[in-house]
């Protein structure tokens, strides 16, 4: 396939099919390498669990700041619905 190289302000660029997107799974960013006159484009792949506690609260002395923390890990008692 042929594409039109363009000007995007003081750089250039080209259009990539969402299809070519797809298949190759790129989604928001990418990883360029120049080999032998070639450009290769590869996609970043996140970590797995990147960002989930990134708005966590902070611990303090290693202790999470919860209220369950001190919670028992079993409950032997009978419960009443």
């Amino acid at each position: 396939m042929q594409t039109t190289v363009r000007s995007i302000g003081n750089s250039k660029g080209i259009l990539i099919p969402v299809s070519f997107l797809a298949s190759c799974q790129i989604e928001d960013k990418v990883d360029l390498e120049l080999r032998d006159g070639q450009i290769i484009v590869r996609p970043v792949k996140a970590a797995v669990r990147q960002g989930w506690f990134d708005n966590a609260p902070a611990t303090s002395a290693g202790k999470a700041d919860r209220d369950w923390a001190d919670a028992p890990l079993s409950d032997d008692s009978e419960w009443v619905w």
